[in-house]
């Protein structure tokens, strides 16, 4: 076992039962995902913590997307947290230059072609009063 697979273990096996603990999510149409094949997980997104917390409660691993710049830390700080989002499958993506768009749409079409989970946020940010709103 590789440290990356060793790291996604420790995560989906440690922290995952306590952040369904301490953050008591509401998981609604898990019985509808199906087990292989790729698929779009479309969340509302009510507080900061989601895009933490739906990896480790999903019935299956999400992949988000991430700013590239979380990937950059400098330090064993900045490595250990890069490496931890990438055990839970965040995909670095530039912001703010014209390829952006671009690129966030090449990164989520190559995760569905590999047969794997995809997460949005249709509104594009989050909820202040926890309902769904025109994107």
């Amino acid at each position: 076992m590789d440290a990356r697979s060793a790291l996604q273990q420790i995560i989906r096996n440690v922290l995952a039962p306590i952040a369904r603990f301490v953050y008591r999510p509401v998981v609604e149409g898990a019985d509808r995902v199906p087990r292989t094949g790729p698929l779009i997980v479309a969340a509302n997104h009510r507080a900061a913590i989601d895009t933490w917390v739906i990896p480790f409660v999903a019935p299956r691993p999400v992949k988000f997307l991430g700013k590239a710049e979380y990937f950059r830390g400098k330090g064993l700080r900045g490595r250990m947290f890069a490496a931890f989002l990438s055990a839970l499958g965040f995909i670095p993506v530039e912001r703010g230059n014209a390829y952006a768009g671009l690129q966030a749409l090449n990164a989520a079409r190559k995760v569905l072609e590999a047969g794997e989970a995809f997460g949005i946020y249709p509104e594009g940010t989050r909820s202040r009063d926890g309902k769904l709103h025109r994107g």
